[in-house]
């Protein structure tokens, strides 16, 4: 599988098969440029606007909104509900997290957790081989709550989303304190890698957004 990071919550997950899976597409109030996405599959893990815009989908992908289970080519995914803050969803409703089978593959895009998730939600991407976890805070767990989220769930290796970008507008914090967090502030940012069943890097991947720049 190819992994890359358009921006935000944002990635484009590009299986050996060439079904190509798109998560949570951002829309202009992001402040980063919004891309033509084409795709056989889009996931969205809530309604939130800058998870779920539409506009710059080229063609006619599935779409999977919510917890709804499917998949396109090779790619099959199902998801469990969560909450996109930390009193049971009343501040900013329910959050949807993704559970991808690609290439022999668990990964896991967490959406806009805002909280540590349920023991059953845990159960379920407990062990990922690779997991997209939002780490800016404001809206979401900051570095500290991604943290523990990492270190109840073991995921091989993480890879930090919804952090404040160089041009995002958001009040949420740069990548640079999660990397601090967890002691890895000498990772190198990659514009893409590929990763395979057996052969998965331990601990944070960093990756460097398609559509912006790295703000630490």
């Amino acid at each position: 599988m190819e992994l890359q990071w358009i921006g935000h919550a944002c990635f484009r997950m590009t299986a050996q098969d060439g079904t190509v899976v798109i998560t949570d597409p951002y829309d202009e109030s992001v402040g980063i440029a919004m891309l033509p996405l084409e795709a056989d599959l889009i996931t969205m893990s809530h309604g939130h606007h800058d998870h779920c815009e539409t506009s710059q989908i080229i063609g006619n992908p599935t779409i999977l909104r919510g917890t709804q289970a499917g998949g396109a080519g090779s790619v099959k995914t199902h998801a469990v509900m969560s909450f996109h803050d930390g009193a049971q969803g009343r501040k900013r409703g329910e959050n949807a997290i993704r559970i991808f089978a690609i290439d022999g593959l668990k990964v896991v895009h967490m959406g806009d957790q805002g909280c540590m998730p349920a023991p059953e939600a845990l159960e379920a991407i407990r062990g990922a081989d690779v997991m997209m976890i939002p780490a800016g805070g404001t809206y979401t767990v900051d570095a500290a709550g991604a943290r523990a989220i990492i270190e109840a769930a073991k995921p091989r290796c993480v890879v930090p989303m919804h952090v404040r970008t160089a041009n995002c507008g958001y009040p949420i914090a740069p990548v640079g304190e999660f990397l601090a967090c967890m002691g890895a502030q000498d990772a190198a940012a990659q514009a893409r890698v590929t990763l395979l069943s057996g052969k998965i890097p331990e601990g944070v991947l960093l990756l460097s957004p398609l559509a912006d720049s790295l703000a630490l």
